[in-house]
């Protein structure tokens, strides 16, 4: 890993320790904040930049806790044992139920967290369901049907863009609908994009009746990784279904990025159409995903924001324009 947990750890804890300067100590603890969202989500990392001062802080502060939570699974060695972890996150659940009541498992990581917790009212049960995701993750997955897909990939994506959609200020029940569509779309273009590196770690996350509804096995895929990694027929089309799935799934979570403020669509626009894209590249690619990782290009990422740009420019022309007829309208014109 280009950034430990113990560095960020350790430079949190001399960021806390500084002195009498407050200041001085936040700017350092943005600055390991930023250094961990930089070195694990360039795309998340790049739509942040977009969003207002405010509220690019405390996304940056969830992001700091959900993907420590998520590095406690995914960078521990296969033989690690999973009794620190799960002490960990017990750890969490408790401090969550109570959140400032006491220290946190990690600080001052779980003082910034209670602060954005306690002003944009984000309900803890996000982050209960989140430990969820994780402790089911700690054992080889191997689910059966798409409705244990579905409640994973809600667990660990899912309850991030409903944190999110309390500190961007869309809380009705229509924008929390697509902020948990979104995020299954964007955990489901993750687990296809990372077939290859979660089969070498025993890992499927593609259910058992879908493989064998194209014919397919986690042995039959184990096979194709050990022949090379080029895809047969029957997985060409297993991914073609999956990644029809995964864009219905964007076009429902994607409508709801303008019931945000004006000033935090722009972010999210363009994470959501970086992240899916990829499901383009993966097409690009035939399908190889047993022994490529689809990435987009630094071009590719130009142009998306280029389109979420004008997109959003022309959306708030439109509102601006509806607006000034409103009110012609309503002088009697």
């Amino acid at each position: 890993m280009a950034f430990q947990l113990h560095d960020l750890q350790q430079t949190l804890t001399l960021a806390a320790a500084q002195p009498p300067d407050r200041v001085r100590a936040q700017l350092s603890t943005d600055h390991a904040l930023e250094h961990l969202i930089g070195a694990h989500g360039k795309t998340f990392a790049l739509a942040t930049r977009f969003l207002p001062i405010a509220q690019r802080r405390a996304t940056i502060t969830l992001y700091a806790f959900f993907r420590t939570l998520d590095d406690l699974i995914d960078e521990r060695p296969e033989d690690a044992p999973t009794a620190p972890i799960l002490l960990e996150i017990a750890t969490w659940r408790d401090w969550l139920q109570r959140p400032g009541s006491e220290r946190a498992p990690r600080e001052p990581l779980g003082t910034q967290l209670a602060e954005v917790l306690e002003q944009y009212a984000i309900p803890t049960s996000y982050f209960l369901d989140f430990l969820d995701g994780m402790v089911a993750d700690l054992p080889k997955r191997r689910l059966t049907h798409f409705e244990e897909l579905r409640q994973y990939c809600y667990q660990v994506a899912s309850t991030v863009g409903l944190a999110m959609s309390h500190v961007l200020g869309a809380t009705s029940r229509q924008a929390l609908a697509a902020a948990e569509n979104l995020g299954i779309a964007m955990q489901l273009t993750n687990i296809l994009r990372d077939v290859g590196g979660d089969l070498a770690r025993d890992r499927i996350y593609l259910p058992n009746t879908e493989l064998e509804r194209f014919g397919l096995s986690h042995a039959h895929l184990t096979t194709l990784a050990a022949r090379g990694g080029l895809p047969d027929e029957r997985f060409r089309r297993l991914l073609q279904f999956q990644i029809a799935r995964a864009h219905s799934y964007y076009r429902s979570g994607m409508s709801g990025i303008w019931l945000l403020s004006p000033d935090c669509r722009l972010p999210i626009l363009l994470a959501s159409r970086l992240y899916r894209k990829i499901l383009r590249v993966i097409e690009r690619n035939g399908y190889d995903v047993l022994r490529r990782r689809a990435v987009t290009s630094p071009m590719e990422k130009l142009t998306e924001m280029g389109i979420a740009l004008i997109l959003n420019r022309l959306w708030r022309s439109g509102e601006h324009q509806q607006r000034s007829y409103n009110t012609f309208k309503e002088a009697g014109g």
